[in-house]
């Protein structure tokens, strides 16, 4: 079973609730359809996002009672979103997960992912390097050879030490909650378990939507330049109804 895990952020610290709150179910939808229905969904919050449909009991919610950041700053954010992924990894030690995959809320995943890990559970996991980027609204999508997003990894829980508690210690000794997305590949291959490189496009990362984490996105300082813009008009594609399918990309 593939185990994803999302954190939401707080109403508190988000410019615009019921876009998030959309944003989130278009994430939540494109891991609720996975052609392998072994999974679990477990997403950890502050409050209830507002959701348009229903979902079974593969998808969990779990409420916190910590307070949010008290204002919309990267650091204070992002140590909310670190807070809740430990909740969200003590919750899936509890369960017998062959995989786990932390899952920005604000991403959207292929619909193939369930059934690759599920037959392939002797493999360490994968690194997403193929994956798109799309521009909140946009007709258009972007195919990124180099993708790197915190939506990347999936992980076999054979080679992580799940936490039992919230306790630094015990956080301390889980690889994936002592590394970011941004080198989680080269610890693990330290550590003699390195992640294979997923053989399709794993991942889409929404941007421009006002509520990214990510300062990525916040200018358009990366968009100069004649050659960086032929190979981003090389790289774009129509976005078409298979990729709306595959990853649920439906706004």
């Amino acid at each position: 079973m593939l185990c994803f895990i999302i954190a939401l952020k707080s109403k508190k610290v988000s410019n615009n609730w019921e876009t998030v709150s959309k944003l989130l179910e278009t994430s939540l939808r494109s891991a609720y359809q996975q052609i392998d229905p072994d999974f679990k969904i477990i997403v950890v919050c502050h409050e209830m996002p507002q959701l348009q449909y229903s979902y079974d009991d593969r998808v969990e919610f779990i409420n916190v009672d910590f307070p949010p950041p008290s204002k919309i700053v990267t650091d204070l954010t992002m140590k909310d979103k670190w807070q809740k992924l430990q909740i969200g990894m003590v919750r899936v030690g509890e369960l017998n997960t062959d995989f786990i995959m932390f899952m920005d809320a604000d991403d959207l995943v292929s619909n193939k992912l369930s059934q690759y890990a599920n037959s392939n559970k002797s493999t360490n996991g994968w690194i997403i390097k193929k994956g798109y980027k799309y521009r909140y609204g946009s007709s258009w999508i972007y195919i990124d050879e180099h993708f790197n997003c915190g939506t990347n990894a999936i992980v076999n829980s054979q080679v992580i030490k799940f936490p039992k508690s919230l306790n630094s210690e015990d956080i301390s000794q889980c690889v994936v909650l002592k590394h970011s997305h941004t080198v989680i590949e080269q610890r693990l291959a330290a550590l003699g378990t390195p992640l294979t490189v997923l053989p399709f496009p794993g991942a889409v990362y929404i941007h421009s939507h006002g509520d990214n984490d990510s300062s990525l996105y916040k200018s358009h300082k990366s968009w100069y330049g004649i050659r960086h813009f032929l190979g981003n008009v090389r790289r774009t594609r129509f976005l078409t109804s298979n990729i709306k399918e595959e990853f649920s990309l439906n706004f």
